[in-house]
């Protein structure tokens, strides 16, 4: 193996596929580890022609983990009939499950933790090379142990010096602004498997997102674990993300600035002002309340109350024009009732949430609700639960959307819609069903051409349903 920096070179070139499960920090950590094996000489394929396959993972629900131990149990067959396969667990699982994965997955020949994504090359050459079988491992310290300085160093670099035109989209870009989290929600893994909140240093994200812009890449959202928590201090002064916002804006050519996801505690007024003073900052909230109970609230560590909540709502009606709101709930948390339960159902409705995800929720182990906390929501009501929330979501949704019906909206426009090849009439390259997305981060379905797609146009809304707004084409931006 020859390295130079990051660049990484095996004597031996591969075939290898990789699936991402989860968040946003994940599908980005996934562009950066395709390029960085890419650089290697590397080609990026589909399963059945790997000869390294790799899942960048999720641990905030146990379902994302089951789906990753499936994929798994059918690479362990394939191994058993002789195919000559290196199979290996990156991201959060492989940070939470190690033990696990050594004793469930003996297949498995590489683990690569969050905080490691610039040895994840080298990991897979030792497992290349090895001629007996090994478990090769790189993972993060824990919370108790020291912070890994030169591991840090490295992932900046990886950020750094990325590849602008290797983000999967012509016209969007994802960029970090930092990494971990220090709330310890009672319900959440994400501070035991990303580590401590590290902000990154602001010229060096100035320049990345400067970098994308002019490679095409207009729509720039920026992301963290808790994005508005974003803090970086240098001796006394330090950078907030409302600053950081004031930062980023002026670069010429940004068309759009988004973020996500962010946590209620750290949304001040600094922000909110610089999301109605830059116009380039879209008016797009995902700010996951989790309930709207404040006994709920209080048993999840959630640190603010429901009537702090709907004060940042409001603040946020009164200072941002035309903003929009998104939504997470948790149902069946311990010792939820009826009552907890009809708290979120009015949280749903007084907010007018574009959309929300609701989960039913599932003890992580390692953390304090499953160590402390009976899991005592019977399934069955947990379920019952989930199908209320999503009916009231949909009432509200559906009354959101309309309220565009007679509006016209700016669209990047991202390609051929879901349904495209579904449509009565059959799609030509003049004539197709196109989709695209709003300021307010609203999913827009229209006819038009596909040499649209990474262009901004203006559309009038026609119809709506609860999750889509329907339009026509008015103009060429």
């Amino acid at each position: 193996m020859v390295c130079s920096g990051l660049r990484v070179e095996f004597s031996l070139l591969m075939n290898i596929y990789l699936e991402t499960f989860g968040c946003q920090m994940n599908r980005l950590d996934s562009e950066l580890i395709a390029e960085l094996l890419r650089v290697g000489g590397h080609t990026m394929t589909d399963s059945a022609a790997a000869d390294v396959v790799l899942y960048n993972t999720c641990s905030v629900r146990d379902h994302a983990e089951q789906k990753v131990y499936s994929r798994i149990g059918r690479d362990a067959k394939a191994k058993a009939a002789g195919r000559k396969l290196i199979v290996g667990v990156v991201g959060c699982m492989a940070q939470r499950a190690k033990a696990d994965l050594r004793r469930r997955c003996p297949c498995v020949d590489l683990i690569c933790s969050p905080g490691q994504l610039h040895r994840l090359v080298g990991l897979i050459e030792a497992a290349a090379a090895g001629k007996a079988a090994k478990l090769h491992i790189a993972s993060d310290p824990g919370r108790a142990e020291p912070p890994d300085q030169e591991a840090q160093r490295l992932l900046e670099e990886v950020d750094r010096t990325r590849n602008p035109l290797a983000a999967p989209s012509a016209s969007q870009a994802f960029v970090r602004v930092m990494r971990g989290c220090n709330k310890f929600c009672s319900y959440c893994i994400v501070p035991f498997v990303r580590g401590a909140e590290h902000s990154r240093p602001p010229q060096p994200i100035y320049e990345e997102v400067k970098k994308l812009v002019e490679a095409g890449r207009s729509e720039i959202t920026l992301i963290g674990q808790t994005v508005n928590s974003y803090c970086y201090r240098q001796g006394d002064s330090a950078v907030r993300f409302g600053d950081l916002l004031e930062f980023l804006s002026p670069i010429a050519d940004l068309r759009r600035l988004r973020f996500v996801t962010s946590h209620p505690v750290d949304f001040d007024r600094p922000i909110l002002e610089a999301m109605r003073d830059l116009p380039n900052v879209c008016p797009y909230i995902h700010v996951p309340p989790q309930s709207g109970s404040d006994a709920m609230l209080a048993a999840m560590n959630r640190k603010y109350t429901r009537g702090e909540y709907d004060t940042l709502i409001d603040a946020a009606r009164e200072i941002v024009p035309d903003v929009v709101f998104a939504g997470d709930f948790i149902v069946g948390f311990p010792g939820e009732t009826e009552e907890d339960h009809l708290a979120s159902a009015e949280l749903i409705r007084r907010t007018s949430y574009k959309n929300s995800f609701v989960f039913k929720y599932s003890p992580r182990p390692g953390t304090q609700a499953a160590k402390k906390l009976a899991d005592d929501v019977p399934e069955a009501v947990k379920k019952h639960r989930n199908n209320e929330l999503l009916a009231v979501q949909r009432e509200v949704g559906l009354a959101h959307h309309r309220s565009y019906v007679g509006r016209s909206v700016e669209v990047l426009v991202t390609g051929p819609s879901r349904r495209c090849d579904k449509q009565p009439a059959p799609a030509t390259a003049d004539s197709m069903q196109l989709m695209g997305r709003s300021r307010g981060d609203h999913i827009v379905i229209f006819d038009g051409p596909r040499s649209l797609t990474d262009q901004y146009i203006t559309i009038k809304i026609t119809d709506a349903n609860d999750l889509t707004l329907f339009g026509e084409m008015e103009e060429l931006q």
